[in-house]
């Protein structure tokens, strides 16, 4: 059994959500406790596992099989590697990292989030059809254990997969109720894990971004306001830029005061420039230079 493994993926996770053993081990068990298994020095009882699982937001079949398998850190190691080419758009590499991989059958998490992103990657390539990869995700989300699909936010991933496959394919109606759906039951949620928030907010500019294609512009705005507001309670600033170029892009629409429009897009020009994404800074400077001065 790798005692070892376990100890580290729990203090990852607590110290991931700002937690310290002291409050890990409240209503579980003594500090000292936790200290030991972090350290790897004792299994803790299945009873106490289950309720750090619960505090952790993780599925206790994980920790359980942290117990058994060696072969967590390489698991790490392949989606570390597979995320980097996702935020690449390399989607040739992700499919083949994971046909090349074989991953034992009980690693249900780590199949169920591979099964995901080869979907997705390859419905990128036009390998299989739209239909097929909505089917396919579906069929995920129908998954029997729910605790499992939920660790580290596969299901929203999934859902919001399923929207944007939609949009592509021009049923956006069908997108928004994919993308309330992610909403009404996490965004008003105050969770200890900020990587969530990161979720949540694409979910937020994607959801802007179908608003304005259908000429819903007030609904557009006031998404693209909530996703700002959302990011500075979480300090996840990444689409900012995005999110008040739509912003000015709806005050045009409805003929909101030309200083409005122009900060908008003063700011939205502040944040490309900030974070280095010369395709916006070109887009905004040649479409939007009459509010740019």
């Amino acid at each position: 059994m790798e005692m070892k493994y376990l100890g580290l993926e729990i203090s990852k996770l607590r110290a991931d959500m700002g937690m310290s053993q002291k409050e890990l081990a409240k209503d579980i068990c003594t500090q000292s406790t936790i200290s030991r298994i972090e350290a790897g020095e004792v299994y803790p009882a299945i009873d106490t596992l289950l309720k750090i699982a619960l505090k952790l937001h993780v599925p206790v079949e994980y920790f359980i099989e942290m117990l058994f398998h060696k072969n967590v850190l390489e698991s790490e190691r392949i989606i570390n590697e597979i995320e980097i080419h996702l935020k690449a758009h390399n989607y040739k590499k992700v499919s083949s990292i994971i046909r090349q991989n074989k991953i034992e059958k009980d690693n249900i998490w780590l199949n169920l989030y591979l099964d995901y992103i080869l979907n997705t990657a390859e419905y990128a390539l036009k390998i299989i059809s739209p239909e097929n990869c909505i089917a396919n995700l579906k069929a995920l989300l129908n998954f029997s254990n729910k605790t499992t699909i939920q660790f580290r936010f596969l299901y929203i991933k999934i859902n919001n997969s399923i929207a944007n496959i939609y949009s592509d394919i021009g049923e956006r109606h069908k997108s928004l109720y994919y993308y309330n759906k992610i909403l009404k039951e996490h965004i008003h949620e105050n969770y200890t894990d900020y990587k969530v928030y990161e979720t949540l907010i694409t979910v937020l500019f994607n959801k802007t971004k179908v608003l304005y294609d259908i000429q819903e512009y007030d609904t557009s705005l006031e998404t693209a306001n909530q996703g700002i507001q959302k990011s500075k309670e979480s300090s996840f600033m990444f689409l900012n830029g995005q999110f008040l170029y739509y912003k000015g892009q709806c005050l045009e629409k409805k003929a909101a005061p030309l200083e409005e429009i122009k900060e908008a897009y003063k700011q939205a020009l502040f944040f490309f420039e900030f974070q280095e994404l010369p395709f916006y800074i070109q887009a905004i400077n040649q479409n939007k230079k009459q509010f740019l001065h």
